[in-house]
């Protein structure tokens, strides 16, 4: 990175969880980008910290621009943002609110909003075999259920109900809450989650692609994501074109986006897009690592990456990953300890860094970053198991 870049002005992060990444401290040092942070969050380095007054102050300029690193951070920003770029932010945080936005899109695709009361009434349309059930307004795949056929629903919607009244005790309620539910038809394909940004002059910015493969029909965990040449490649056109008809549709500028969508036929299909921030839990620092630039900096920068050569360099092979260590049902903090060591050794020397979390307010353990020669070395991760990674703490 050209160190005679300037940042474009009034930038701002925000910083909150127990999951820090490196690639974005590294940013903000570098830049002298300044921070507001939420406990709980792991030591900081040494950064220009802001304020509570100072910060809400600081982001109502309709020229300010935001980042965060993790949902919890959201509140405060939506509570201070001027209202053109709250209403932009409302657009994507509410599933239902950003499926009618990309309709025209998919004109035959089905969809519909339902309240939690509403939800044992919902009949399948005859034409729908299999449907996905998530709240409309969610985060890390909380709560949600793919369900094939009436006779699966009722018990579908327990187990989401269940899995979200759960989830909200350690949740602010912009990230999660049970007033309204989206059902939307399923569409059979891969899956893929894609970082970047709309520019200064409203052009769509690609900082990184992930594949998100399950382990099942049935999976909804977000246990393993990954990135190559190859994923990259296959994926960045079909998917600057939606993000440019959003761009256009609603004015953005300069505005960070993680967005997720599904590919069938050569098509793509959106399934959410969460404003303000990248990949959450360090996902981006895989890009970093596969095609060695940093997304935070091109952001802070307003700069894009270099795409054509980068795909077109033929020593660059590897799969790059990303493995969160999932908490175990039968885990609980008073029995059972996490071995980090064993976790870590389990990777040999495909390990490249482990970042541990706080099992105590996050569904997980901490997350691995790693490298692979082929993308089946990877795929192994998805059948990783997790009790087997518990220790039994001793009795006093």
């Amino acid at each position: 990175m050209n160190k005679n870049i300037k940042t474009a002005s009034s930038n701002y992060c925000f910083i909150s969880g127990p999951v820090l990444s490196p690639t974005l401290l590294n940013a903000i040092q570098r830049w002298g980008i300044p921070v507001y942070v939420q406990p709980p969050t792991p030591a900081l380095p040494d950064i220009n910290i802001l304020k509570n007054t100072e910060a809400a102050s600081l982001i109502q300029d309709k020229d300010a621009v935001a980042i965060m690193n993790w949902e919890a951070s959201l509140a405060f920003i939506l509570e201070n943002i001027p209202q053109q770029k709250l209403n932009q932010v409302n657009a994507f945080k509410n599933k239902a609110v950003f499926r009618e936005l990309v309709k025209d899109l998919y004109p035959n695709l089905f969809y519909q909003e339902l309240t939690r009361d509403a939800l044992q009434d919902f009949q399948f349309p005859k034409e729908v075999e299999k449907v996905v059930l998530k709240p409309s307004l969610g985060t890390a795949s909380i709560g949600i259920r793919t369900v094939q056929g009436q006779e699966e629903w009722e018990k579908a919607v327990l187990s989401v109900l269940e899995d979200i009244d759960k989830a909200k005790e350690q949740m602010n309620p912009t990230m999660l809450n049970d007033d309204s539910f989206l059902v939307e038809e399923f569409v059979d394909g891969d899956e893929f989650a894609c970082d970047g940004f709309w520019d200064a002059s409203g052009k769509t910015v690609i900082t990184g692609i992930y594949q998100h493969p399950f382990a099942s029909s049935l999976d909804v965990s977000d246990t393993v994501y990954y990135t190559s040449k190859t994923v990259v490649a296959e994926t960045i056109e079909p998917t600057i074109k939606v993000l440019e008809h959003i761009g256009i549709k609603l004015g953005m500028r300069r505005f960070p986006f993680h967005f997720e969508f599904r590919k069938s036929n050569n098509k793509i299909f959106p399934i959410e897009l969460n404003p303000l921030r990248f990949g959450q839990v360090a996902l981006p620092d895989i890009t970093e690592y596969a095609f060695d630039f940093n997304p935070y900096d091109l952001f802070f920068t307003d700069k894009a990456p270099d795409w054509d050569s980068l795909l077109n360099d033929a020593n660059n092979s590897k799969v790059y990953a990303f493995v969160l260590a999932s908490i175990p049902a039968k885990y609980k903090p008073e029995k059972y300890s996490f071995d980090e060591e064993y976790f870590c050794n389990s990777f040999g020397d495909r390990l490249l860094k482990y970042l541990p979390s706080n099992p105590e307010i996050t569904p997980f353990f901490g997350v691995a970053h790693v490298v692979a020669d082929r993308v089946e070395n990877v795929l192994e991760y998805l059948n990783l198991d997790f009790e087997s990674f518990l220790r039994e703490r001793e009795k006093d």
